[in-house]
């Protein structure tokens, strides 16, 4: 079999197209050597956790990208967005109304937040046998009957590429007081052409979890929270 490097060379090297992340596809040929640039923590580079030099700067650029407000890198892939997400949101015993088919991260979250969920299901596509997007008039009765949820989070797109109708839940979200955040982790590329669906971030979306190595020509491990 070989050792993993081994293994990694040849599939790099092989004419299988990757139809799986990263987004690359392992197409970038100009790209130089990635160990110059390979760092730690060091003097002149700033501080991931608290930037105010040229982490801040690349922050606010990608803000102005997105046409956001703010923007922040993540240092712990996108289940990390969710949680900071989930945590600015709620209080410790809150509710959440949360997408039954979101990531296993927003489940973390209303564990670590004592958090009571009530549960968004999503359409079912019959035809494919897949979880399809979320029914607004849905989202409306359950925040009706239940004033003391906080904020709403759902997954678009899904895993399936499904994309919800975010404006419109956003609508509602904000109609009844609470924040609407939306896992976008697979949709980091929305946006970038007229080909594809507009990004969460300009539908009204509140906090918007991108992750660009998805989809997107970046290494591994390169997320963001707009």
């Amino acid at each position: 079999m070989g050792t993993l490097y081994d293994l990694l060379k040849a599939y790099g090297e092989s004419d299988a197209y990757p139809f799986h992340m990263p987004g690359h596809k392992r197409q970038i040929k100009d790209f130089g050597n990635p160990f110059e640039i390979d760092i730690t923590e060091i003097h002149g580079f700033d501080n991931l956790h608290h930037a105010e030099g040229v982490l801040k700067e690349a922050q606010e650029r990608l803000a102005r990208l997105r046409n956001s407000e703010d923007a922040w890198f993540l240092v712990n892939g996108s289940s990390c967005g969710i949680l900071s997400a989930v945590s600015a949101c709620t209080r410790v015993g809150g509710k959440i109304l949360a997408a039954r088919n979101c990531h296993k991260a927003v489940y973390h979250a209303i564990y670590l937040r004592q958090l009571r969920p009530v549960y968004l299901w999503p359409k079912r596509e019959t035809e494919y046998g897949l979880n399809g997007g979320i029914d607004p008039e849905y989202m409306r009765k359950i925040l009706e009957s239940d004033p003391e949820i906080q904020a709403v989070i759902v997954t678009s797109p899904t895993y399936d590429g499904v994309v919800s109708d975010i404006r419109a839940l956003a609508d509602i979200a904000h109609a009844h007081g609470i924040p609407l955040i939306v896992d976008e982790a697979h949709g980091a590329h929305f946006g970038f052409h007229e080909y594809f669906p507009v990004s969460a971030v300009s539908l009204g979306a509140d906090i918007v979890i991108q992750s660009f190595h998805k989809t997107l020509p970046s290494l591994t491990d390169r997320k963001s929270v707009v």
